[in-house]
Formats: structure tokens, C-alpha cells, sequence
């Protein structure tokens, strides 16, 4: 008899005898798969179906003579083979191992954004603080100023700015007149004394040709606010390509000629 596994296919060469006249069931010995299996329609005599009762089954396979259906007894697990059973083993360790290691990037990274994080908050702590206080840094170290200037920063040691200056030619009974207006900003935190402006002509060269003083509308300037000034000059001279103003100080020498101020 020609038996075959229905889960795996395999076919196996049983005698008749095992199987009996009442049939039973089988297990197939590659796959462990169970089911039962019917007499054929054959007529036994007594003889015969005591010899199939004493008979055990003995089934062989076609393709692999080795192999055999043996009665459904108790399936005993193969063993493992040595790479599954250091595979299963390792398994548990590598998903730990990849977690720790994924912390620890985290840290790290954590740890260089914090880094970096606070050495950009120093940083701008002293940018800002270099910014509100240049009066007091420059009046300090006067050597400053040119670091200032070099960022385009306007820095002097009054904490007063003067900008925005503009100038124009005009008449007056036949005299010609220079007319400035420009304003004065006190950049600092705190109330500042205004000084003198110094208005002074400047030639190609650089070199200076006449100035005069303007003195400002108020004596005091609040923090962060701005005060305009306007003044006129008489027969400027000819050769002057440049108008450049500055602060002085009251008691030292300063070159003046009669203006009108405002």
C-alpha cells in the first residue's frame, strides 16, 4: 500500500498487514503530521488479520528508503542546531546591547548640543553686554573703538552719536551759507551730558580747512532717545569735499567762527 503524508507530500510503501482491518492512524517521520488510514476492501482470513495485528508497521518511503510512517507516539523535539541555539542565545543580548548604544548616542549628542548651547549663550551674553556698555569699554580702553569700527558700530567714550548729517548750499543777502542739520543719539543706558559738536571742513586730502561748534538745544539727553541739531556756516571754504562732525570738549581749543545755531 502506497501511503501519502497530506501536509508534507511524502509518499511511503507500507504493507497491508500493518494497517489492519479496522485501519489506524500513522505519523509520518519527516514532517510529524498524524492521520488515519483505512483497510483496503480486500477480504482477510483470520490468519491474515491476526498477523496484522502482531505486525507493527513498517512503511517505506519511495523517494528515500529510510524513511518511515510509524504509529502516532509521543513527537520528541529535535534538537536545536548549534548556530539556532547561539542565535536564540545572542538575541536578547544584541537587542539590549543596540539599546545601550542607542542611549548612549542620545547622551552624546545630548551632550555636545548642551555643550554648544551654552558656549552660543556666552557668546551672545558678551556681544550683548559689549553692545550696551561700549561707552563705558571704550572710555576704559580707548583702543576699542577701532575694533567697534570695524563691525561698523558707532562707539565713543560720551555714549553720544552723531548720524544722519546732510548739508546744503544756500543764500543769504548774497552770502553764501552752508546749512547743517544732523541728530544727536545717546546709545547708552543712562542719562548723558551733551557735549559740543565740532563741525569741521575737510579737503581731499584730508587735511582740515575751518571748523566751528554747534552747541546742542539741551544739556542732558535721555537713554535711547534722540535730539536734532541745525547750524549754517558763511563762506565755506572752496576746496572742502567733506563736512565731518565730531564731539569735543568744552575747555580744550577749538577753532570757531561766527555761525547761527539752533
Amino acid at each position: 500500500m502506497i501511503l501519502t503524508c497530506p501536509d508534507c507530500a511524502t509518499r511511503f510503501l507500507i504493507k497491508d498487514e500493518a494497517i489492519g482491518d479496522n485501519g489506524r492512524t500513522v505519523r509520518c517521520s519527516q514532517c510529524a503530521a498524524t492521520w488515519f488510514v483505512t483497510a483496503e476492501p480486500d477480504v482477510l482470513s483470520l490468519q491474515d488479520i491476526q498477523n496484522a495485528e502482531n505486525a507493527s508497521p513498517d512503511l517505506t518511503k519511495l523517494e528515500d528508503p529510510t524513511s518511515r510512517v510509524v504509529p502516532d507516539q509521543p513527537h520528541t523535539p529535535e534538537p536545536v542546531s548549534s548556530v539556532h541555539e547561539a542565535k536564540a542565545e545572542m538575541a536578547p543580548h544584541t537587542v539590549i546591547r543596540a539599546r545601550v548604544e542607542r542611549k548612549k548616542m542620545r547622551r552624546r549628542i545630548f551632550g555636545v548640543g548642551l555643550i554648544w548651547g551654552v558656549t552660543l549663550m556666552i557668546l551672545f551674553s558678551f556681544a550683548l553686554f559689549a553692545l550696551l556698555f561700549r561707552s563705558h569699554i571704550v572710555g576704559a580702553f580707548p583702543g576699542t573703538a577701532s575694533i567697534y569700527k570695524a563691525f561698523g558700530i558707532q562707539a565713543t567714550a560720551s555714549g553720544l552719536e552723531i548720524y544722519d548729517v546732510e548739508t546744503r548750499y544756500g543764500d543769504i543777502e548774497g552770502t553764501p551759507v552752508l546749512f547743517v542739520n544732523g541728530k544727536i543719539k545717546n546709545y547708552d543706558i543712562r542719562i548723558r551730558d551733551l557735549a559740543l559738536v565740532k563741525l569741521s571742513f575737510k579737503n581731499a586730502r584730508g587735511e582740515e580747512l575751518a571748523s566751528w561748534v554747534v552747541q546742542p538745544a539741551q544739556s542732558r539727553l535721555e537713554a535711547g532717545k534722540t535730539l536734532d541739531f541745525e547750524s549754517q556756516y558763511p563762506n565755506p571754504p572752496i576746496d572742502a569735499v567733506k563736512l565731518s562732525p565730531s564731539f569735543v570738549d568744552e575747555a580744550g581749543p577749538v577753532h570757531s567762527v561766527p555761525v547761527v545755531t539752533q
